[in-house]
């Protein structure tokens, strides 16, 4: 495995809040993970898991931020048995590292009283919302068929300029 790049070392070493942006395959995933086990193996200030939030897009990619710190954590209890990193391996499921959206539903389920809703709150399974939205769509298209507006001409005449006498390429988008 490579060397970290400068500002890879920047972020590593860094404490406090720290914004890592890349293009795919740039090395964000390594930098944060070696971020999290430096501030969590601080031999003058450890931290704790507990204490961490990491938010990625996809499910695989907050699987793998787990795994590599799990990885890099037991290598350390491995050589060096230690209280601290065998409680922070005895933490890692818990940890926030997660997706952007499972992220903001736990905020929302915690404090659905806050914002006034209902507890039993759920996320629609994928096919109920694809149909809601198509439900939804269904009815702005008929609602600008019928109306005699401007807006309605606007996307009269988009959906003639992408599909004729057909909506269905702008039911594709």
């Amino acid at each position: 495995m490579s060397q970290p790049t400068t500002q890879q070392q920047a972020a590593i070493a860094a404490r406090g809040d720290v914004l890592v942006v890349a293009g795919a395959g740039a090395g964000k995933t390594r930098t944060l993970v070696d971020r999290c086990l430096a501030w969590l193996l601080d031999a003058q200030n450890p931290g704790s898991i507990d204490q961490i939030l990491m938010v990625t897009f996809t499910e695989a990619a907050a699987a793998e931020m787990r795994q590599r710190l799990r990885a890099g954590l037991e290598a350390v209890q491995a050589a060096h048995p230690s209280p601290h990193v065998a409680e922070q391996l005895a933490l890692l499921e818990t940890a926030w590292i997660c997706t952007l959206h499972s992220f903001c539903f736990r905020l929302v389920r915690e404090h659905f009283y806050t914002l006034g809703l209902d507890p039993q709150l759920i996320v629609l399974p994928e096919e109920r919302a694809q149909l809601l939205a198509r439900q939804a769509l269904d009815a702005v298209l008929q609602q600008n068929y019928t109306l005699q507006t401007a807006q309605a001409a606007a996307i009269q005449e988009t959906i003639q300029s992408l599909g004729g006498d057909s909506d269905l390429a702008v039911r594709a988008l």
